[in-house]
């Protein structure tokens, strides 16, 4: 059975996104993993941990509480299983993905407050440019609703480093229309290049995409605009060293998409294998 694995801080940000997640794996007929981790401040490392700073009982309670919430949402349709660690949110997460090996992370990105991009953020901004899985990105007032169109935001560059086959997968399991939102200079590098070098992983033309040119000097504000209009329900962006979709403009499309975003790394097959 497929696993979506959601790290909740409790906060109405990350409560959305497990709703979300939770929808979600019903729809898939996946199982749902909450968890919860909590890293110790340094100044208190050294110490014995206290019931004041760790109150394990209390967060148990919470996570069956936020347990029960998603069942009702759900009619009990999910498997949901519950979890709490002491530790660092981003390594707990990477461990636990390694035993797991998820469907996808499902995660909360951001809201109004700056307070909340600067602590929830950098969790997340962490995991989706460095976890080996799929990250969904999901905004703090996004809805979850069956998705039937999924886009892809690239320049089409070293085409045989894209994880062809997740991005497949995903597009087949949810039974969507798949688009291209090409990162070109004019309308003839798509003519050219955008069917000929998709033409070199078979899999991604056996999707029949559709292709549309983002001419925007701000790709995050293109990319995202177009999405809309095009009433997309997923964007999937492959994070990079170089080029448009470099990690320090991932960190963009984290906090200020208002479409959820999903992140999947260059050869990532290649890697966990």
């Amino acid at each position: 059975m497929k696993t979506i694995i959601a790290p909740t801080d409790f906060s109405s940000i990350s409560e959305n996104a497990c709703l979300y997640a939770a929808k979600m794996a019903a729809d898939i007929k996946a199982e749902l993993l909450l968890l919860h981790a909590m890293e110790l401040p340094i100044a208190v490392a050294e110490y014995p941990v206290t019931e004041d700073l760790f109150d394990e009982a209390e967060i148990q309670k919470e996570l069956k509480a936020l347990r029960d919430k998603l069942n009702a949402e759900t009619n009990n349709k999910v498997q949901i299983r519950i979890k709490n660690i002491l530790g660092s949110p981003e390594y707990e997460i990477e461990e636990l993905c390694k035993t797991k090996k998820p469907f996808a992370v499902v995660m909360g990105t951001h809201s109004n407050s700056t307070l909340d991009r600067f602590f929830l953020g950098s969790t997340t901004v962490y995991i989706a440019k460095h976890l080996k899985y799929p990250v969904i990105n999901v905004p703090h007032d996004a809805v979850y609703k069956s998705i039937k169109k999924i886009a892809l935001a690239s320049d089409l560059k070293d085409v045989y480093d894209l994880p062809a086959h997740e991005i497949e997968s995903f597009v087949k399991l949810f039974n969507a229309e798949f688009e291209v939102f090409y990162i070109g200079k004019n309308k003839k590098d798509v003519d050219k290049n955008t069917l000929a070098s998709l033409s070199l992983d078979h899999r991604l033309v056996s999707l029949n995409p559709k292709f549309h040119l983002v001419e925007d000097e701000d790709i995050m504000l293109g990319v995202t605009s177009i999405a809309k209009k095009h009433d997309i329900d997923l964007l999937i962006i492959v994070p990079k060293k170089h080029g448009p979709f470099h990690k320090s403009q991932a960190r963009d499309f984290i906090f200020y998409s208002d479409v959820p975003v999903m992140a999947i790394h260059e050869n990532d097959l290649k890697e966990r294998s």
